[in-house]
């Protein structure tokens, strides 16, 4: 089967959604196309609906916006993409406003007053954190507005190679799961179909050796199906080896009551996190996001435990959005206790002489101000995801064994700020356009940088459609 478009959007998540659309609302005749069917799974209905960058509030402005992107990121941020991130965030909130998106202040916190209605984030686990919120109602609205605009959104067909003519993008293939094949000639492709946190073997390749012991914090469908149909027409790939996620109990691989939430992000850099020799591996103050990375790039990333006392588990165990503490007990996760630390070491398997001079070594960093001598170094930072290191004295002596909850790949295809595709020789390849996390360039880094995924997915996608469709 042939068709012809002149826009063909790959990938019915957020990004792909307002490419989508707003390339119709311009003019331009668009196909979007869906590997899923029905109710289709996607990170973008899965979410907590909070649309932030780099948790400042995205309706801030565009120069507050780059000031947020620079203290979060320092140099890791392509210039030219942030500079596009902060101008264009607010623009793409006021656009999902008019075209269905309801929002409200969605929490305490400021960066949380462009949030999805209804909201989620109001109950731990996954069965209860989705259906018919605002995030689902919002791709609902997009796809819908788009079909009755005259947008052909057809579900079910997978991307399978992109088309080229004379060194420019001019369509693609897709498949069915029956084997039928789809051909669309168009004038430009706009690549929206998520990372490759379902892909196995490109996990293995670039985050964790062992895939299998991480948590899926998501729909687990981005396949990397876009990236290597770009790569095979010369794109340009960044920073593949980081991801966006958080710490979960071990637990969360089996038990969907304990993902997306509670994450151990706040009590894991209040405390330490050791590996199986009972030493620290990682510096826990930078938070969440570079802690859950370093977790996954362990030789056996359930190997880990986060190690605490009662005080913590009272404090940053309680704190942030649905907490740890109490569900945790309230749900099963084991969480060992002992009344020293020797028997907590026997408790988890851990070389107690290791744990005893580890917790040593850092409670005297902890009481002179010099956790950026320990090795591996402790920032000492509190953010939204990180907090300030307490001391671990007891009574009562804790840990839990973590895994590493990934959401989806922060590297991916290069673009430009306007969502042009970058070649391997510096180039664009014409007609080639990505948006959202099937992209690189923004998050990342060494230090994991997180910047915000809806923003971004609605940011980048609304200047790929625009540039699709011009």
């Amino acid at each position: 089967m042939e068709m012809n478009a002149d826009v063909v959007v790959m990938g019915a998540g957020l990004a792909g959604l307002v490419a989508a659309r707003r390339a119709a609302e311009l003019g331009a005749r668009v196909v979007l196309l869906e590997a899923g069917e029905g109710r289709y799974p996607a990170n973008s209905r899965y979410t907590g609906g909070v649309f932030h960058v780099a948790f400042e509030d995205v309706t801030a402005g565009p120069a507050v916006l780059r000031d947020a992107i620079s203290r979060a990121g320092g140099d890791c941020p392509d210039p030219g993409l942030a500079d596009a991130y902060a101008a264009n965030a607010g623009r793409a909130i006021a656009w999902l406003a008019v075209n269905g998106a309801d929002f409200g202040q969605g929490g305490d916190f400021p960066w949380m007053s462009r949030m999805l209605v209804p909201f989620s984030l109001r109950e731990p686990g996954f069965p209860n954190h989705w259906p018919d919120k605002g995030a689902e109602r919002l791709l609902e609205r997009l796809g819908r507005d788009f079909t009755e605009a005259g947008g052909a959104f057809l579900r079910g067909w997978r991307g399978r190679s992109l088309l080229t003519m004379d060194g420019r993008c001019s369509g693609l293939e897709a498949v069915r799961a029956d084997g039928d094949m789809l051909r669309i000639v168009a004038k430009s492709v706009v690549i929206a179909d998520g990372g490759f946190q379902g892909d196995s073997e490109l996990v293995r390749e670039h985050i964790s050796p062992r895939p299998e012991s991480l948590c899926r914090r998501g729909a687990g469908t981005g396949r990397g199906d876009g990236l290597k149909m770009a790569a095979a027409v010369g794109a340009k790939l960044v920073g593949l080896d980081r991801f966006y996620g958080h710490v979960q109990a071990a637990e969360a691989i089996r038990d969907d009551r304990l993902w997306p939430y509670p994450i151990l992000d706040i009590l894991g850099s209040s405390a330490i996190v050791v590996g199986p020799d009972g030493r620290r591996f990682t510096d826990e103050g930078k938070g969440g996001v570079p802690l859950a990375n370093a977790i996954a790039a362990l030789p056996d990333p359930l190997s880990s435990f986060v190690v605490f006392d009662r005080a913590i588990w009272e404090g940053p165990g309680r704190a942030f959005l649905l907490p740890p503490n109490p569900t945790f007990e309230e749900r099963g996760v084991a969480i060992l206790r002992a009344d020293t630390l020797e028997q907590l070491a026997d408790a988890a398997g851990l070389p107690a002489e290791n744990l005893a001079r580890t917790v040593a070594d850092y409670n005297a960093a902890v009481a002179t101000g010099s956790t950026a001598q320990l090795h591996p170094p402790r920032s000492s930072r509190t953010d939204t995801l990180s907090g300030a290191a307490w001391p671990i004295k007891g009574p009562e002596f804790m840990a839990i064994r973590l895994c590493a909850g990934i959401t989806y790949t922060m590297g991916g295809i290069a673009i430009d700020p306007s969502a042009r595709v970058v070649s391997c020789d510096g180039g664009v390849i014409p007609g080639l356009f990505a948006a959202g996390s099937a992209t690189g360039g923004l998050d990342g880094g060494p230090d994991s940088v997180y910047l915000g995924g809806l923003a971004r997915a609605a940011t980048f996608g609304l200047l790929a459609g625009e540039a699709a469709a011009s």
